[in-house]
């Protein structure tokens, strides 16, 4: 029953919030002086929303759990085909000549922003309200089920209600503390049979294969999925490709670098200079206000302007408000001889967490919701940085960065990135450098768009700040 009321839920919203955008579309271009038309109630209510919910249906939009970033991008990708079949349609239809131009431009992106924004509304709900749900049991209960299970419940895109665990040797108690563990590897059969569960995640990517296959063989007659995270953790994946060699009974995997690929990098900037060219008008009286309040809290330059390692490692000038009083340096060095726990701390984050002595009375709320590095908004206008990328290192860190130099300074580096969205100043220097170089090796368009929309959630929440 679960499995075929998802579909129809999703069908539903689709469905209504089509219909919206049609409607929304007519007001809209009335709005803007268009003339009204009147248009066929049946394709209006009915041929125009079902050839989108038929390129929903075709891209696989109803029937498979994925992460949300990656349904956007399937409902993109309908909307698309949806509206080049629209088109044709109404072509044949002979009403392309009664259908205004600018209605049918509103329209797709009204489409685009309502089947988003429902389908958002609607798996919040079901996910807050604990509602059409998969069970799923996991075999393994070690760090790679925790990042599992960290997955499943901060992604709205999984529905995933775990039931329990399955393993030999429990590694992460925190895990048993909010999920029972219901025997080992050997009780897989027993207990997928007594529970009637229907999917199963192997979380165990150092598992022997002739173990894994017999593990799989044991189970694969009781359930209906079965899914496994194989030891390839770390590895690019973005662009992974899967050929199936049947004869030899062998999976082939083929990773591509997209940031070695001239197209990918002439998109990024184009996606950089059009988005922060209009973000940048939209918050000039922002950044006016924000050069007023720093005059008149502390002497110095509105602007501090750093040093920092771009493209290919190129030194280039990082434009930041100034957040700091202008003798830091001695300020920093008298606090550390003076407080030997902030030394250590300092040693292994490069950063002081709470109270920072350098830091101004404007410079401290700047600095919790990122403000101080909205001026690299002209960075990315000059093009020495981007709206996502890797963090911009300090000339002095490129001994502590190693080998790894030469694949973060591939591209330029970001505003914000992984490592801004996945702790921020909660992590050590070793694990931002580990979190740009997983960054540069699975690049893609949507990994840029899904830190974006995390980095406002983080930073509007002050999460990680220092």
């Amino acid at each position: 029953m679960r499995n075929h009321l998802m579909p129809l839920v999703l069908i539903l919203t689709d469905y209504i919030a089509i219909l919206l955008a049609e409607g929304e579309g007519f007001w809209l271009h009335w709005l803007l002086g268009g003339e009204r038309y009147t248009y066929t109630t049946s394709y209006v209510l009915v041929w125009i929303p079902l050839l989108f919910l038929l390129f929903l249906g075709s891209f696989r939009a109803y029937v498979r759990m994925r992460p949300l970033i990656m349904e956007i991008k399937k409902v993109l990708e309908s909307v698309l085909y949806g509206t080049m079949a629209c088109i044709i349609l109404l072509y044949f239809a002979k009403l392309s000549l009664s259908v205004s131009r600018g209605y049918m431009i509103l329209v797709p992106f009204l489409i685009c922003a309502n089947l988003i924004a429902f389908r958002i509304g609607a798996r919040i709900f079901l996910k807050k309200h604990n509602l059409l749900t998969v069970p799923v049991l996991i075999i393994g209960a070690g760090r790679t089920a925790k990042r599992l299970i960290r997955c499943f419940e901060g992604d709205i895109g999984f529905r995933y209600r775990v039931i329990g665990f399955l393993d030999d040797h429990p590694i992460v108690p925190e895990l048993l503390e909010k999920y029972p563990l219901l025997g080992n590897l050997d009780d897989a059969e027993r207990v997928i049979r007594e529970t009637g569960v229907q999917t199963v995640v192997i979380a165990i990517p150092g598992l022997d294969k002739d173990k894994l296959t017999t593990l799989i063989e044991s189970i694969q007659l009781y359930v209906r999925n079965i899914k496994y995270i194989p030891d390839l953790i770390e590895t690019p994946m973005a662009s992974i490709t899967v050929d199936n060699l049947f004869n030899e009974r062998m999976l082939m995997l083929g990773i591509n670098n997209n940031l070695a690929m001239k197209r990918n990098r002439i998109y990024k900037r184009c996606f950089d200079f059009a988005f922060t060219l209009v973000g940048t008008l939209l918050i000039s009286p922002i950044l006016l206000i924000l050069a007023i309040c720093i005059k008149l809290d502390s002497k110095g330059p509105v602007f501090y302007n750093a040093s920092r390692i771009g493209r290919n490692g190129q030194i280039f000038k990082c434009y930041k408000f100034r957040s700091m009083h202008m003798n830091s340096g001695t300020i920093l060095k008298k606090y550390l001889a003076e407080n030997p726990d902030k030394a250590k701390e300092w040693r292994i984050y490069a950063k002081l967490h709470g109270y920072d002595p350098r830091v101004t009375k404007t410079g401290v709320w700047m600095r919790k919701y990122s403000l101080d590095e909205l001026p690299q908004l002209f960075n990315v206008l000059l093009g020495n940085m981007s709206l996502v990328g890797p963090r911009p290192y300090l000339p002095r860190e490129k001994e502590d960065i190693g080998n790894n130099l030469g694949l973060i300074t591939q591209t330029t580096p970001g505003i914000t990135g992984y490592w801004q969205v996945n702790g921020r100043s909660d992590t050590t220097f070793a694990e931002r450098v580990e979190m740009d170089v997983w960054y540069v090796r699975n690049w893609s368009v949507w990994i840029d768009l899904m830190y974006l929309a995390k980095t406002f959630k983080e930073v509007f929440a002050g999460k990680g700040a220092y």
